[in-house]
């Protein structure tokens, strides 16, 4: 899609993407530093985006602005938006004169795939509690999982969603891709350089980026089962064959990470075939599961920052980032009604240190004041 296709566009349907654009929260003036460049961190899930995601926030939240989608599921769920495809949104953005940046995410496929299978496996694959999951022999799961196994994580946006010339090898040595297609860079990063991330990004982006860890599957609730799965977990013989076949595999691999790879899983190994879900059983367990599963897996609340940009949320992004400098753990995060109460009391406290005055009054005056 050319630059020409938007600006030989109706009036009507550029409303529209103005529109679209206030829903996911950018903002288009672009004399505000922050609005100038955007970075689109467009993979699948359980590939390490939401790291990504929340260590540019804390990282930059002056100079850019960080957008999270995986498809355009994630665009009609969360910000009822079913007039755009996340390539035209990417488009759009580009045409308005911004620097844009779009980011996808490698992982190895087995561990993409339980990660991806953990993500909703109470919600959606047994339609039960994690309490109750507890409760379940892990066979059970397991033989699950491998009925699911070919379906799962299958998806490479930097190849089959971005619509640009796919390069002829990875860079290895550099640790990542980058493509430019009419002035939007398009960047491959892999979940095992994770370590590398921060100055990689700091290369790309030309901005002081540090690197925060956020949800990771051992941190949730379900951690119990997941580590239980995990230790127990023996991958069928054809099951590792297929990986080994795999173009993903074999392409943002080289010749050493493929031997450690596979000397990691075939001692792990169940001699035979296992003969998993058809396509036309798949699509009968997903609809099924669709129709009895009782919570929305979509989360927005599920980042170490959220993205808000009030004054309350803005303070304590200062805090963290000062905390990242330093190397220390990050254990807290930037939810606005936290922020929010935070910063409230915070300067209630600070108040009455010179003047005797209610702290509901106070907290009215502020909260008016700021629009918090």
């Amino acid at each position: 899609m050319e630059t020409s296709y938007f600006s030989s566009m109706d009036i009507n349907r550029l409303n529209e993407f103005k529109d679209i654009n206030s829903r996911l929260g950018i903002h288009d003036d672009l004399n505000v530093e922050k609005n100038r460049k955007i970075v689109f961190v467009y993979c699948p899930p359980k590939v390490g985006s939401t790291t990504i995601v929340s260590s540019l926030r804390i990282s930059c939240s002056n100079t850019l602005t960080v957008i999270h989608l995986h498809n355009e599921i994630m665009l009609k769920v969360l910000y009822n938006i079913t007039n755009a495809t996340v390539n035209e949104i990417i488009e759009y953005n580009h045409f308005l004169g911004k620097k844009v940046y779009v980011i996808d995410i490698y992982r190895t496929a087995i561990e993409h795939k339980i990660s991806s299978f953990f993500e909703n496996i109470d919600t959606f694959h047994f339609n039960t509690t994690i309490e109750n999951l507890k409760t379940y022999k892990i066979e059970k799961l397991i033989t699950r999982f491998n009925n699911l196994f070919m379906h799962l994580a299958n998806s490479d946006h930097f190849k089959d969603k971005y619509n640009i010339q796919f390069p002829d090898k990875f860079d290895f040595d550099k640790k990542y891709l980058l493509v430019d297609k009419n002035g939007i860079s398009y960047i491959k990063l892999r979940l095992q350089d994770s370590k590398y991330w921060a100055s990689i990004l700091r290369e790309i982006l030309q901005l002081e980026v540090y690197l925060v860890n956020d949800y990771q599957t051992e941190n949730k609730m379900i951690k119990d089962v997941y580590k239980i799965f995990k230790i127990n977990y023996r991958i069928p013989e054809n099951f590792l064959q297929i990986i080994i076949n795999s173009s993903s595999f074999n392409f943002y691999n080289d010749v050493n990470e493929r031997k450690e790879y596979l000397k990691k899983w075939e001692n792990k190994v169940v001699i035979g075939e296992f003969k998993g879900f058809t396509e036309e059983e798949y699509i009968f367990y997903n609809k099924i599961s669709v129709d009895n599963h009782y919570l929305n897996e979509i989360q927005q609340d599920h980042y170490i920052d959220c993205g808000c940009t009030c004054i309350a949320c803005e303070r304590k992004r200062k805090l963290l980032f000062e905390k990242l400098k330093r190397g220390e753990k990050m254990t807290d995060k930037i939810i606005h009604q936290t922020s929010k109460s935070e910063y409230i009391m915070d300067r209630i406290k600070n108040i009455r240190t010179f003047k005797k005055i209610p702290n509901k009054i106070i907290k009215n005056k502020f909260m008016v004041h700021h629009h918090l």
